[in-house]
């Protein structure tokens, strides 16, 4: 244990007893222990403060938070704060009591012998790191005590591990590998995480890799072909010290040595070709008779061939031939990447690979890996003639590639920058809806908005043309119509490939204006239509086209009825009819429902037949052959006389009608626009003839004293008048006077006063009503 507050803390946790005649109780804990109080002068910010008193200035928000204070606006110069200088300096050590431990055993070989011992100790050192930042001090020194249990524990069982005999393991295959230890007599397939041991040759065959790690990490990558046997691995459990020598047959590989271990040495066997090397960074070629070597380290690649010494500098290559002539050249720059660009996602199982091309390069090398450090290797491909490829049969996941080109030599120039890509199934087509317009729908503009959403990151295309969605996924495009039939049809791609369809079929139908027309025979007093009964049929003539809708409105704007234009553009509606006029109006709509023409008229109920009014009754008899007949018919639109119309001069007439000898009787018949029907009678007696005096007389009927009276009979056709006037003699006076007519009986009749004398009857004149005379 090192000495310190820490071990102090520990020594008081474990025996809380005394200690140099101190009595320390059971409950003393230094991480209780009260924070020391520290005067702040305000000569300097608050985290150099910090830094000075707790070595961090970091802790700076968790000084505040101890003290109750929000922002570093409510310190002041003067102000004493609560310092945790105790709790910070117990954190801190077993913090770094937990790093050494870490540190100790990952130099031992934990992280390859040791993982899951090795990966809980740092997992805990995290989350005590993590818990200082947030001044939680005891689960600091918990934490940071469980990650220093965990890493000597992966310490011990490293160092078990590597007191056997030196061994390697297979930790990566893509396809068939076969290895051979000393023991077998042929060869048999490797799994992942076999052990090797010394003297086994491994093997890989065709489109097949593996990546043999070392104790150190050190890593060696067969690629597809090769040959290679474990010829020495010998490690000291004291010093760590390690002898590895691998001797290559055919075929190559690809070295990554861990230059942070203590190994002495790390040797390469080509046949023929004697290898040591510092470097940490190289590959190696064996063909049947050459083999090419590579550089990629600042420290030398020494090479021995015969005669020939190559010692290969950083980024330098060399090819040696069985006879020992050797070729040597610097190696081809990076190599530029073009697509997928790093962290794309790929959909599908495949992905294209493309590079731009080098100028000197003839041919490429890439490697696609499921990790950064191409531990685990995926494919790959040596000599590649274009400056693409794709590779098929990859999972879903995250994917690394890279690429070097190769020279004319054949020697592999410096790795490209290595790129990630995302691989994902997706078999779900992209959400794609259209609000506006509907399918079939009419429209009257030139030009239609389509208005839907889909996914933001779908390729949109209407008839093949692209269109942009917004970010919330939206989209509104004008698009220009013709007339007629418009097919619309919506394509949304993701980026795997899946794709939607909408489809829309929109009518152009140009809006064209209507005129429309009451027929002149509708029934109408003046500019209002008249019925005789509550509804009236309107019937109108329209420039529509057949099949357009027509719509009757009230004044009030309600919809009354509907109707469909008909057969050369008629129509015909059920209107109600009331006493009072009440206004309408008919509109015609468009295919697609705009009002394309209108018409407002009147309706009124009329049921009140017009009146005939003479001027002057018919006389009774006349002796006139014609009789004059004028007078007013109100709101009648004809009149006739026995079936002969009559010229009507607003609302007034006036006509002559021939007279035949004898009783003459005529019908007038009046008629308004809603057909309603006046008739008057007209009746007079054309008398040409006189009455026809049959008897005239002159008596006293009382005797010689009375008074006398006159008696006169006639007839007529047409009926006597109430007057006849007289002229009579009694004696020596002359009396004249008028005789009452009934013309019912006939008799006239008319009385004197008694008066002396002979009476004569001189003269009496009998009327008619025609205004003929009779005298006797």
């Amino acid at each position: 244990m090192r000495a310190g507050l820490l071990g102090a803390f520990c020594l008081l946790l474990a025996f809380g007893g005394n200690s140099s005649g101190v009595r320390l109780s059971a409950e003393v804990d230094p991480l209780n222990a009260p924070y020391e109080l520290v005067p702040f002068s305000g000569e300097d910010t608050l985290r150099d403060f910090t830094a000075r008193h707790l070595n961090d200035p970091d802790l700076w928000p968790t000084v505040l938070r101890i003290n109750d204070m929000a922002s570093v606006a409510e310190l002041a110069p003067g102000d004493v704060l609560q310092m945790p200088v105790v709790q910070v300096a117990l954190a801190d050590e077993a913090l770094a009591l937990s790093l050494a431990a870490i540190q100790r055993a990952t130099a031992e070989g934990a992280r390859l012998f040791a993982p899951t011992q090795i990966g809980d100790a740092l997992a805990d050192r995290d989350t005590a790191v993590e818990s200082r930042g947030e001044g939680e001090w005891r689960d600091v020194v918990t934490f940071a005590g469980s990650s220093t249990e965990h890493a000597e524990e992966a310490f011990e069982i490293a160092v078990a591990q590597r007191d056997r005999a030196a061994e390697a393991l297979i930790t990566d295959i893509h396809g068939r590998v076969e290895g051979r230890d000393p023991t077998e007599a042929a060869w048999s397939d490797r799994a992942l995480d076999d052990i090797l041991v010394e003297f086994e040759r491994v093997r890989t065959l065709t489109n097949s890799t593996t990546q043999v790690t070392f104790r150190d990490l050190s890593r060696l990558r067969l690629n597809p072909n090769s040959n290679a046997t474990i010829q020495r691995m010998r490690s000291d459990p004291l010093t760590g010290k390690e002898v590895t020598k691998v001797s290559l047959q055919s075929g190559d590989f690809y070295a990554l040595l861990n230059q942070l271990s203590d190994q002495d040495s790390f040797e390469i066997d080509v046949p023929g070709i004697q290898t040591t090397t510092e470097s940490d960074d190289f590959w190696i070629k064996k063909e049947d008779d050459s083999a090419l070597f590579v550089n990629y380290d600042t420290a030398a690649l020494d090479i021995e061939s015969g005669a020939a010494k190559v010692s290969l500098g950083q980024d330098e290559g060399v090819v040696i031939t069985d006879a020992g002539v050797a070729a040597r050249a610097e190696v081809l720059d990076r190599t530029l990447l073009s697509g997928p660009m790093d962290q794309a996602e790929v959909f599908g199982s495949g992905v294209d690979l493309a590079w731009q091309a080098f100028p000197e390069a003839s041919g490429y090398w890439f490697e696609v890996a499921a990790d950064a450090g191409f531990n685990r290797m995926i494919t790959t491909e040596w000599g590649v003639k274009e400056t693409g490829f794709r590779v098929e049969g990859l999972t879903p996941g995250v994917h690394f590639w890279r690429v070097a080109a190769l020279d004319t030599l054949g020697l592999p120039g410096k790795w490209s920058e290595t790129r990630a890509f995302e691989l994902r199934i997706d078999e779900t087509p992209p959400f794609l809806t259209v609000l506006t317009p509907s399918d079939a729908a009419l429209v009257e503009a030139d030009t239609v908005e389509v208005l839907g959403a889909s996914e933001v990151d779908a390729v949109l295309e209407l008839n093949g043309q692209a269109i942009e969605i917004d970010a919330d996924g939206s989209f509104v495009v004008q698009v220009p119509l013709v007339e007629g039939e418009n097919p619309l049809v919506l394509v949304a791609m993701d980026a795997a490939g899946n794709r939607s369809e909408k489809r829309r079929n929109v009518i152009y139908v140009p809006r064209e204006g209507v005129d429309i027309s009451l027929d002149e025979g509708l029934a109408r007093e003046g500019d209002v239509l008249v019925s005789r009964t509550a509804e009236m049929t309107v019937t109108a003539a329209t420039t529509a086209q057949p099949g357009l809708e027509a719509v009757l409105w009230d004044a009030t704007g309600a919809e009354i009825g509907r109707t469909r234009i008909g057969a050369d553009g008629r129509l015909a509606m059920t209107v109600p009819a009331r006493h009072e006029p009440a206004s309408f109006r008919i509109e015609v709509l468009s295919r697609g429902g705009a009002s394309v023409g209108e018409i407002g008229f009147a309706v009124q109920l009329d049921d009140e037949a017009p009146q005939i009014v003479l001027d002057v009754p018919p006389p009774r008899a006349t002796s006139e052959k014609t009789l004059d007949l004028t007078g007013v018919i109100g709101v009648a639109t004809s009149l006739s006389i026995d079936g002969e119309d009559i010229e009507i001069f607003d609302d007034f007439f006036a006509t002559q009608v021939v007279l035949s000898s004898g009783r003459n009787v005529f019908e007038m018949r009046a008629e308004d626009a809603a057909g309603n029907v006046g008739v008057l009678l007209v009746e007079t007696l054309l008398d040409l003839e006189p009455p026809v005096i049959n008897q005239a007389e002159m008596s006293r009927p009382q005797g010689d004293a009375g008074p006398i009276e006159i008696v006169v009979t006639a007839q007529d056709e047409g009926g006597l008048r109430q007057a006849a006037p007289y002229l009579v003699e009694v004696g020596d006076r002359e009396f004249e006077g008028y005789l009452r007519c009934d013309s019912r009986a006939g008799v006239c009749r008319a009385s004197l006063p008694a008066t002396q004398g002979a009476m004569t009857l001189i003269e009496v004149v009998v009327l008619d009503y025609a205004g003929n005379e009779a005298f006797r």
